[in-house]
């Protein structure tokens, strides 16, 4: 397990060789104007970090627009359709997963991405959050035809262009533990996953230009998970450490 020490040691690492470590931040299951959301938000503008909301599009709230036009670094992604599991029983849950009707999930995800240029969502990018970070491998040729230019899940990702014209940008760093309910994971369990990455980036090629992916549910955060959050952006901002940037500059 990690420390705060050991995430300094690692940053000025980067430093030596006269490079800055570039992240990126996901937040999932935006639907509407809440009280966490406005948290969140406001820890974005408060570090001048760009915040991604992945947003179920089945039923935006019509003020959502609005607010967020309010805040030119907070971009729109789609995080499927519903957030509804469709595959059967006794499985890992999917709503684009791998015995699902490919029609079915085209008109879903079609249906998804008119209802959220209906909503007038800002700075939307042609982005596909799969719910639950799970999608079946028969989805992934469809993605760039149904307009799709880059799809982000969680942790490693098999390669950056998984297939022609769709680029892969994972999540890498998240402080939630699901099991049993929602709850903060703990300092040294996510640090860990924050300086793995680091480290695969900075001593593997293959990974060097993938941006570390924080991903958070602004729904499900504690109290504590509030305040770790917190400390990270204010350990990895301090002295422009690093560097927080927007998926439309990774876009091809």
């Amino acid at each position: 397990m990690a420390t705060w020490a050991e995430l300094d040691e690692e940053i000025g690492k980067w430093s030596a060789q006269g490079e800055v470590p570039t992240f990126w931040w996901r937040d999932d299951d935006t639907e509407a104007c809440t009280d966490p959301l406005e948290r969140l938000i406001a820890l974005s503008e408060r570090f001048r970090a760009p915040l991604h909301l992945a947003v179920i599009p089945a039923a935006i709230d019509d003020t959502l627009a609005d607010r967020l036009s309010a805040s030119p670094q907070v971009y729109t992604l789609q995080h499927g359709f519903a957030h509804k599991n469709h595959e059967p029983k006794g499985t890992r849950a999917s709503e684009v997963g791998r015995l699902r009707d490919l029609a079915l999930i085209e008109e879903d995800l079609r249906e998804g991405w008119r209802r959220m240029q209906l909503a007038r969502l800002p700075n939307m990018l042609p982005v596909f959050v799969p719910p639950w970070n799970r999608i079946g491998e028969k989805v992934l040729p469809y993605l760039p035809r149904w307009g799709y230019a880059a799809l982000s899940g969680f942790d490693a990702r098999p390669h950056p262009e998984p297939v022609p014209g769709l680029q892969h940008l994972n999540g890498h760093i998240d402080p939630i533990r699901w099991k049993e309910g929602a709850k903060f994971a703990g300092v040294e369990k996510t640090l860990e996953q924050c300086l793995r990455h680091l480290r695969k980036r900075r001593l593997e090629d293959a990974y060097r230009n993938e941006p570390t992916g924080l991903v958070s549910h602004h729904l499900q955060t504690d109290a504590e998970t509030w305040d770790f959050m917190e400390a990270l952006m204010a350990r990895l901002t301090h002295r422009a450490a690093t560097r927080w940037i927007s998926l439309k500059s990774q876009m091809k």
